[in-house]
């Protein structure tokens, strides 16, 4: 009788384990599938690997003026300047972007969008750019600086 009790415990620890090992594997592989499932490119717009703009200084304003490439039309844009008081000034370029919720249907239609934006620095002032609080690679194209 004790030889069936040992046999019949170890099937019931193997049945356990094979249990437990599958709700684990389930648990975690429905997180990574809903990790996957909330993942939208146009959400957190990683279709824009960087901003080109051309920039102009003069008189103490920074001018800066691009575009930035769209797969839609449904998309809001702005744009403003944060400058740290420091010297050289910090001056942060914060794109804020959103889907507009206005229309239903929204044509897959690639769609260029420009910007433009002025502010008051030194010369020397360090410029970056975020997106929707991301930082973001800021590249010149062409600069032009008139003392």
């Amino acid at each position: 009788m004790d030889f069936y009790n040992k046999e019949n415990k170890k099937q019931i620890l193997i049945f356990t384990l094979i249990i437990v090992i599958i709700i684990f594997v389930a648990v975690f592989s429905n997180v990574f599938q809903s990790d996957k499932k909330t993942e939208d490119p146009q959400k957190d717009f990683s279709f824009i690997n960087l901003i080109t703009a051309e920039h102009n200084f003069k008189s103490g304003l920074h001018d800066y003026t691009g575009t930035i490439i769209f797969p839609t039309p449904c998309y809001r844009m702005s744009v403003d300047a944060v400058v740290k008081e420091s010297f050289p000034e910090d001056v942060t370029i914060r794109f804020t972007i959103e889907e507009d919720k206005t229309t239903e249907i929204c044509a897959q239609v690639i769609t260029e969008k420009k910007f433009r934006i002025i502010f008051q620095a030194s010369k020397e002032a360090l410029v970056s750019s975020t997106i929707n609080d991301k930082p973001i690679k800021l590249e010149i194209s062409k600069e032009t600086i008139i003392e």
